[in-house]
């Protein structure tokens, strides 16, 4: 066992874990104010942030939408084989 692995926390916990979560986090949030900063200003600003956050809602619904119909198939056809009801009936 090397001394990194020894030094680690059970739970997993590490400094560097958690410097590089938050500094992930503030560059988040810098590029966010930038892009905000500068759109946010502009005379049509406020309705293209409304149209940007719009089509990024549409698009995660539209990726949970597909995901779940593509993961679905497999899940159907293996039911079918098996002679079991898919939504885990008798």
């Amino acid at each position: 066992m090397s001394e990194t692995e020894r030094e680690r926390s059970a739970s997993g916990w590490t400094l560097n874990r958690e410097l590089l979560n938050v500094g992930a986090i503030i560059v988040a949030a810098g590029i966010a104010h930038l892009v905000m900063g500068l759109i946010g200003h502009e005379k049509y600003g406020p309705f293209m942030l409304l149209l940007l956050g719009g089509v990024l809602v549409v698009t995660a619904l539209g990726h949970r939408f597909y995901e779940h119909r593509r993961h679905r198939g497999p899940m159907v056809m293996e039911c079918v084989r098996c002679g079991s009801a898919p939504g885990g009936g008798s």
